[in-house]
């Protein structure tokens, strides 16, 4: 997975980071004064194992973010193409509504006009029928 120079970086960063809140190790009981050089590689494999530990949590949590990017990635994607699919439907809906509103104004002005001739019509005649009753 990691090559070992980025191992090693990562360590040294991870080690670094730890230093500053460390406890300094403990002496053994009826040990010499100073380290001795067994102490402290097993101090330095102790404190590496440690790191691997963190540098594994910390990959695990590095794979759980990515997870949940690309998660919120696809919802994005599906709601982008829901929302454009909305659009269409909108745009075609208003296209058609002002199409039907046409239709009616010149339905309404067609009607009006055809009122207008009925009551014309009705005017003639009844012009008509008070003429005769009047040249009789």
């Amino acid at each position: 997975h990691r090559t070992g120079s980025t191992r090693w970086v990562l360590k040294r960063t991870l080690l670094l980071v730890m230093s500053c809140d460390s406890v300094p190790p403990q002496p053994i009981p009826n040990a010499p004064a100073g380290p001795s050089a067994a102490m402290v590689l097993q101090r330095q494999d102790q404190i590496m194992r440690q790191q691997d530990a963190s540098l594994d949590q910390l990959s695990q949590s590095v794979k759980n973010l990515k997870g949940m990017g690309r998660q919120i990635h696809d919802e994005l994607n599906l709601q982008s193409g829901l929302l454009d699919d909305l659009e269409r439907g909108v745009e075609h809906t208003q296209s058609t509504l002002t199409s039907q509103q046409s239709r009616m104004r010149r339905l309404l002005k067609k009607s009006r006009d055809r009122w207008l001739y009925c009551a014309i019509v009705l005017l003639v005649i009844i012009l008509g029928v008070v003429i005769y009753f009047l040249l009789q």
